[in-house]
């Protein structure tokens, strides 16, 4: 028979041993701004590793012997001669699939250009689609993303460029309109600022990198949507 101390010994055990549910909690501007420069460190590209376990070999003979069965059944249908039948039967099998053929007109957008002028006949009259792919913002230099934030406005591109800043730990000041990198650890942290030295992006009056020290930033003023 157990005495009543072991069995709140026991309770206690069974109390440490119970892992409560975790919380997903919204983090804060410091908490976001301080795992930045963690989280573009530890960034490594994830590799999927090349296993051929569990993939299965499928056998297409079947189907294609299945394909040939279908079409000489249609082949017999037209004409008595096998030479008639081949050539009807091609003859609508072309005939339908010119049905589905998209019309390439109605694919092209209808592009307005912000600030229209004239140019030659030979010049594009679109820009190119590849500026709609995220991928390309990748490859282009910190310089060039300034310049498509700024001059961009509202647009696909512009969220883009802001997207591919934040994963090099630049931050916007939504009061300034200028995004700001830290340049040490800051001086003070507080739960709504921190002061310290700041480089940022001047690009309304000498488009060039300049540093401010011991400046404050509100987190308040701090873009922290997950882009």
């Amino acid at each position: 028979m157990k005495k009543p101390q072991d069995s709140k010994k026991d309770e206690s055990r069974r109390d440490k041993n119970v892992k409560s549910p975790l919380l997903k909690e919204k983090l804060t501007p410091e908490e976001v701004w301080k795992n930045a420069a963690i989280l573009l460190g530890t960034k490594k590209k994830e590799t999927v590793p090349k296993s051929t376990q569990g993939i299965k070999s499928f056998d297409f003979g079947d189907v294609c012997i299945e394909i040939e069965k279908v079409n000489r059944e249609r082949i017999s249908l037209h004409g008595s001669g096998h030479e008639d039948g081949v050539r009807r039967f091609y003859e609508i099998e072309t005939s339908n699939s010119l049905v589905h053929i998209p019309n390439f007109r109605d694919l092209e957008k209808n592009y307005t250009p912000r600030t229209p002028v004239e140019t030659p006949s030979f010049f594009p009259k679109v820009a190119l689609y590849v500026f709609e792919s995220q991928d390309i913002f990748k490859k282009l230099d910190i310089d060039t993303l300034f310049f498509i934030f700024y001059s961009q406005l509202g647009t696909i591109q512009q969220y883009y460029a802001a997207v591919q800043l934040k994963t090099y730990s630049w931050r916007f000041h939504t009061k300034y309109f200028t995004w700001f990198q830290r340049l040490d650890e800051p001086k003070l942290i507080t739960a709504d600022y921190e002061r310290g030295d700041f480089l940022f992006f001047d690009y309304d009056v000498t488009w060039s990198f300049m540093k401010k020290s011991d400046f404050t930033f509100e987190y308040k003023y701090l873009e922290c949507s997950e882009w």
